[in-house]
């Protein structure tokens, strides 16, 4: 997976987007040039650096590349970056490039919100896993009443109606002729919480207990390691692509299932 952020030339970004297209990425400089509206001649001379991308042109790639608005900004610096002939105007950049990717690195401002619950309704919200997996499960068309939804999770039905009260009176969940389904209101608790601890704990006591089942299709990875620092910065800063990838493939996504990925990836 290409990472805008790991780049600080566009050029080299788009040639290594490119190489790792199916095919080795043939003919992809042509359909780049018609999402462009320019001849394809011309993106080979820009990746070859006798020519340069403009503004709208930036704008156009991002579209194309299917990049977030977070990525498409980055990319739009290093064009910019690249155009800029002052040194105090290229320095003023790299600051910028500098503060992006550093904000990159923060998973609140990769994984999508629409919606901000109040502390009170955190501390209610975060103290089970069940308000989150009760949520996820009225996705699903099978599970959308309060006795399917005991019976799936295998909890009193007085329990799963507690939650579902609070999930309705709170817009995470909504009713429809009787029906329960799920709001789109997308919800995140940032590091800094003082509710995060117990929201990993939750999940993290739900894998444990899903270990025991040694299904094929559920993954647990547990990998100590020595490595270099180097290495080590690679990897962390691979991790909120792989999540922000994860949100963009799942959040579309008809609803079948539900699952949990912690690094450990099971149905519950």
């Amino acid at each position: 997976m290409v990472s805008v952020y790991d780049f600080t030339s566009y050029r080299e970004y788009l040639r290594s987007w490119i190489d790792v297209q199916s095919g080795g990425g043939h003919g992809m400089k042509l359909k780049i040039s018609r999402a462009l509206g320019v001849s394809s001649s011309l993106i080979s001379q820009i990746i070859a650096g006798s020519k340069t991308l403009t503004p709208d042109q930036a704008s156009d790639l991002s579209d194309f590349l299917g990049l977030g608005e977070s990525e498409g900004e980055f990319l739009d610096l290093l064009v910019d970056y690249d155009r800029a002939i002052s040194p105090r105007y290229r320095e003023k950049i790299e600051r910028k490039l500098k503060l992006s990717k550093e904000k990159s690195q923060k998973l609140g401002t990769r994984v999508p919100r629409t919606k901000e619950l109040t502390d009170e309704q955190k501390a209610v919200y975060y103290s089970s896993w069940l308000y989150t997996g009760v949520r996820n499960l009225t996705a699903i068309a099978e599970v959308q009443r309060v006795d399917q939804i005991a019976d799936r999770l295998k909890i009193e039905n007085e329990v799963a109606t507690r939650v579902v009260q609070f999930l309705l009176e709170n817009g995470l969940c909504r009713e429809v002729n009787g029906t329960l389904t799920y709001s789109s209101a997308a919800i995140h608790v940032d590091k800094e919480s003082p509710f995060v601890n117990k929201h990993h704990q939750n999940w993290r006591f739900q894998s444990i207990q899903k270990m025991e089942r040694k299904r094929d299709q559920d993954v647990f990875f547990t990998g100590p390691m020595s490595l270099s620092r180097e290495a080590f910065q690679q990897i962390r800063a691979l991790l909120p692509n792989v999540i922000e990838q994860v949100m963009k493939i799942s959040g579309p996504s008809d609803s079948e299932t539900v699952a949990c990925l912690n690094i450990d990836w099971f149905e519950y």
